[in-house]
């Protein structure tokens, strides 16, 4: 039985909270945002705060500079020679000479290089991190040396690095597990037959924990019990936090899309994806509900913009379907947090047809922040953002089926009376997610309360 509130007599409960972050770098950004978040909202409340980072690490701030940050491991570590010291130098070399694009680039088209760093990685992961004793023996060192009490792996297999170096250092800090995609990295475990295996360990991290393991939402937390087999009293629902401040100017809003696409088109509804180009996020839906519209007689325009974490083949896919489609959308990678922010403000919606079940979307709930209504599909937890304290900010369109996300999109396009009606709601819904309340719940399930 896993205790919900940390022993008294523990050292980590008499000395003031120290937190450390395990940070994901590169490509795979999604669950890295929820933590940088939560690391800079706890920093500003004035606790102590370290970070690790683990594969990659930005060349660029995000975090606090109140935080210091260490490296964990490169992403060459584990690529399969076991010289671990010399490979990790390898990738930790790559930082330093090359900037961060160009090292998101490489693993977005080189073919198979997420495949195999990821393959390589669990695989280790499922023979037991503590083989690598030198990182693990290093880890617990830092630990001690930064005082640590309270650690936050930001991925679920990042916690047996925790777990492991916990139980070498002198002050065993306490560590809690996130879930927050492993279903995705699971899915190349599957392949290698390795995904009992993983699950197996990630069920023992949170027998090992301090704390009932933590998923971002009530939907994903079932899903947690039903494939990795924990009890319920093993899971407790926290969701991610996202800012919530004044919407954008309109007119400012404009001027910024317009200068980042020359041929955005006001007089048009924009409707906009934003997220990761990957296969599960549902592009081509969204392309083919477009099309639709335009049987239909209804003109907008389409913004697709984001990054890939597993290569280039969706993204050259779904070129292909809107070119087969005559859609021509409004394209981009990375983004800045300025052009996103005014890509969400002139969206007329904003849209997500995700098609594995999504734990959360911090995207739909960021739009509403904008008073942007969303439309997300009704399968997993990211149906359940779009309504909070009886405001609603969004609609839900029937998972897979891409006629049902057209006439959800004809809705929101053409009823201006439904449009303000969720429009005015999405702020209030937006206000349930801020990074702020989702401090003072990660502090609770901790057992900590204001210093």
């Amino acid at each position: 039985m896993i205790p919900t509130s940390p022993d008294p007599s523990s050292p980590s409960s008499k000395a003031k909270p120290v937190f450390g972050f395990i940070l994901v770098g590169g490509a795979v950004v999604g669950a890295q945002v929820r933590d940088v978040r939560l690391a800079n909202e706890l920093v500003r409340r004035g606790y102590e705060v370290h970070a690790w980072w683990a594969f990659d690490r930005p060349n660029n701030a995000v975090l606090d500079r109140r935080i210091t940050q260490h490296w964990l491991f490169s992403w060459s570590r584990y690529a399969g020679l076991g010289w671990y010291g010399v490979e990790d130098a390898v990738g930790r070399l790559s930082h330093r000479l090359f900037p961060a694009k160009f090292r998101d680039w490489v693993a977005q088209t080189c073919p198979g290089f997420m495949e195999r760093q990821m393959t390589s990685v669990l695989r280790h992961v499922c023979r037991g991190v503590e083989r690598d004793r030198g990182l693990i023996t290093s880890f617990a060192r830092e630990l001690e040396q930064t005082g640590v009490t309270h650690l936050l792996p930001n991925l679920e297999m990042l916690a047996l690095f925790a777990k492991e170096a916990r139980d070498l250092a002198s002050g065993k800090p306490r560590y809690v597990v996130t879930f927050q995609g492993y279903e995705i990295y699971a899915n190349f475990a599957r392949p290698i037959g390795l995904e009992a295996r993983l699950y197996q360990k990630l069920a023992e991290a949170v027998a090992h924990s301090g704390w009932p393991a933590v998923a971002v939402s009530d939907a994903y937390s079932e899903r947690i019990q039903r494939e990795i087999g924990l009890k319920p009293s093993q899971v407790a629902s926290i969701p991610p936090g996202v800012p919530v401040g004044e919407p954008l100017p309109l007119d400012r809003a404009r001027e910024l899309v317009a200068r980042q696409f020359p041929s955005y088109n006001p007089a048009l509804p924009l409707v906009t994806y934003l997220g990761r180009r990957d296969a599960e996020k549902g592009l081509d839906l969204l392309l083919y509900a477009v099309r639709l519209l335009e049987e239909r007689g209804i003109s907008v325009q389409l913004a697709l913009c984001g990054p890939t974490a597993f290569g280039k083949n969706y993204v050259h896919a779904c070129g292909q379907i809107a070119e087969h489609l005559r859609i021509k959308p409004l394209l981009s990678d990375y983004v800045s947090d300025e052009i996103r922010s005014a890509l969400f403000r002139v969206s007329r919606t904003v849209v997500y047809p995700s098609i594995h079940q999504e734990p959360f979307g911090m995207v739909p709930v960021e739009a509403m922040a904008q008073g942007t209504p969303v439309i997300v599909p009704n399968l997993g937890g990211i149906s359940k953002l779009i309504e909070a304290g009886g405001h609603r900010g969004g609609l839900t369109f029937a998972c897979w089926d891409t006629g049902s996300l057209a006439t959800k999109l004809e809705n929101l396009v053409t009823d201006n009376t439904l449009h303000e009606e969720l429009a005015r709601g999405s702020r209030k819904v937006a206000e349930h997610f801020s990074i702020e309340n989702m401090g003072t719940r990660v502090l609770a399930h901790l057992g900590l309360g204001p210093l």
